[in-house]
C-alpha cells in the first residue's frame, strides 16, 4: 500500500478552527487543551496594538506541533485513568478485607482528583459512590468526610442549597459524633454558602459557630477568621474586619500557608477598596502578587490576584494598565489551560471594552459565552457573562438586546434556585425600562 505524503502546509491554523472540528467530547479534552495550551508564550504586543479585540480564537497554532506533542496528551490520559484505576481496586481490596472505611476514603480520592481537574459530573459520581457506602457503616466519620466533599463540590457547581444540605448532614453527625474538627468544617461550609448567596447574617453565624468548635486547629482558625473579616466588612465595620483579617494573616504566616496569605490580602484590598483608600488597595495587591509561589505555581491563585489587581484599574479608570494585567491573566489561563478563568478574563476585557465605547467588544463576550459551554458546562458563569453583556449593549444603546440578554441570564439560574441571584437580574431589568 502506497502512502500519500501530506505537505505541509506554510499557513499556520486558528484555534476556534480546530475546536469547531475536534467534538467536545470527554476523550479528546486533553488534545483540545493542548491545541490551547500551544498558543501561549507567544509575544502579545505586537499582535494587541493591530488587533486589540483578538481572543484566544483568533490566535493560530501550527498542527504539526500538535503531533509532535501529542505524546504529552496520551501521557496525561494514561495517568488519571491510572490514577482513577488504582483508587478503584483499593476501594474493591479494601471490601474484601472487611475494611469499608478505607474503601470510601479510596472513592473519595478518585472524586477529589476528578473536581480538581474541574471533571465535576464525574467527581460527583465518585462522592455519591463513597456516601452511598459510608452511610451503611457504623464509624460515621467517613460519611462526615464524604458529605464535606459533595457539599464543597455541589457548591463549585453552583448548587449552593445541594451544597447546603450536605453540609448540614454532615454538621448533625458531627455534633452527635462531638467530632469538633468535622463540626467546624461543616461550620465553614455552610458560611461560604450562605456568604455566596449575599446572606451575611447568616454566614456570620455559622463561621462563629465554626471558630468555637475549631479551638486548636490552627488552619480552621484561620480560614474562619478570614470569613468573618470578609463578613464585618460588608456588615462596614472596618475595625472588626481589620481585627479578624490581621488575625487571619498571623495564622497563615505561622502556617507557612502562602495561598491563605494571598486570599487574606485579596480580602483586605476589598476592604481598603471599600473605604476609598486606593493606595492601600494597590499596595495589598501587588504584595499579593508578590507572595505568590514561584517553585510551584498555583494557575488559580495567580489569576485570582491579577484579575482582582485588574478589576481595580478598571474602576480607576486606569484602562491601559486595566487590559495589560488582564491580558498577562489570559496568558496564565492560556498556559495552564483554565478554560474558566478564562471566560473570566474576557468578560473583564468586554467591561474595558464597554468603558472605551468599543462596540467591536462584544467578541470578548462572545467567546467567554462558548468557553463556558465547553468541556464542563459553567451555567452560572455563562449567566454572569450574559448579565454584564447586557450592560454594554445596554452602553452601545441597544437596550432590547440588553433585556434579551438578561432574560438569558435568569433562564440560566432557573435550575439552581438562587433566588437572590435572580432578584439582581430583576432590577436590572427594571433599570432598562426606566
Amino acid at each position: 500500500m502506497t502512502t500519500i505524503p501530506i505537505s505541509e502546509p506554510t499557513t499556520s491554523l486558528r484555534v476556534e478552527q480546530a475546536l469547531r472540528l475536534l467534538p467536545d467530547v470527554e476523550d479528546l479534552a486533553p488534545l483540545r487543551g493542548l491545541v490551547v495550551s500551544l498558543c501561549a508564550g507567544r509575544k502579545r504586543q505586537a499582535w494587541t496594538a493591530a488587533e486589540p479585540n483578538r481572543t484566544i480564537g483568533k490566535r493560530t497554532f501550527d498542527p504539526y506541533a500538535l503531533r509532535a506533542r501529542m505524546g504529552k496528551a496520551i501521557d496525561g490520559i494514561q495517568s488519571r485513568v491510572a490514577f482513577l484505576y488504582e483508587a478503584a481496586i483499593d476501594a474493591l481490596e479494601s471490601e474484601q478485607a472487611g475494611d469499608l472505611s478505607r474503601a470510601v476514603r479510596a472513592l473519595m480520592r478518585a472524586g477529589a482528583y476528578e473536581e480538581e481537574g474541574v471533571r465535576f459530573a464525574q467527581a460527583h459520581a465518585w462522592y455519591r459512590q463513597a456516601l452511598s457506602l459510608a452511610e451503611q457503616l457504623r464509624d460515621r466519620q467517613p460519611e462526615m468526610e464524604a458529605l464535606c466533599h459533595l457539599g464543597r463540590l455541589e457548591a463549585a457547581r453552583g448548587y449552593l442549597d445541594e451544597g447546603a444540605r450536605a453540609f448540614q448532614r454532615s454538621l448533625a453527625l458531627a455534633e452527635a459524633e462531638a467530632d469538633k474538627v468535622h463540626a467546624a468544617g461543616a461550620c465553614k461550609g455552610l458560611g461560604d454558602v450562605l456568604f455566596a448567596q449575599a446572606q451575611w447574617s447568616g454566614a456570620e453565624a455559622w463561621f462563629t459557630r465554626g471558630l468555637q468548635y475549631a479551638q486548636a486547629n490552627r488552619p480552621l482558625n484561620g480560614s474562619l477568621s478570614l470569613g468573618l473579616g470578609q463578613i464585618a466588612h460588608r456588615r462596614g465595620d472596618y475595625t472588626a474586619a481589620t481585627a479578624r483579617l490581621e488575625r487571619a494573616l498571623e495564622t497563615f504566616e505561622a502556617l507557612g500557608d502562602q495561598a491563605g496569605v494571598v486570599r487574606t490580602l485579596l480580602a483586605r484590598g476589598l476592604m481598603e477598596a471599600a473605604q476609598g483608600r486606593t493606595s492601600d488597595v494597590l499596595g495589598s495587591y501587588r504584595e499579593a502578587l508578590s507572595r505568590l509561589p514561584v517553585t510551584d505555581r498555583d494557575p488559580v491563585l495567580e489569576l485570582s490576584v491579577r484579575l482582582r489587581l485588574a478589576e481595580l484599574y478598571l474602576d480607576l479608570d486606569r484602562l491601559p494598565d486595566a487590559e495589560d494585567e488582564t491580558r498577562r491573566a489570559e496568558d496564565v489561563a492560556i498556559t495552564y489551560q483554565q478554560t474558566r478563568w478564562l471566560a473570566r478574563v474576557y468578560l473583564i476585557m468586554g467591561k474595558i471594552r464597554g468603558r472605551q465605547g468599543d462596540e467591536n467588544g462584544f467578541v470578548f463576550f462572545e467567546q467567554a459565552i462558548d468557553l463556558c459551554r465547553s468541556g464542563e458546562p459553567a451555567r452560572r458563569l455563562e449567566a454572569d457573562v450574559y448579565r454584564e453583556y447586557a450592560r454594554f449593549r445596554a452602553i452601545m444603546g441597544d437596550r432590547d438586546e440588553a433585556r434579551a440578554y438578561l432574560e438569558r441570564a435568569r433562564e440560566l439560574l432557573e435550575p439552581f434556585g438562587d433566588a437572590a441571584a435572580r432578584e439582581r437580574i430583576d432590577e436590572d431589568l427594571q433599570r432598562l425600562t426606566q
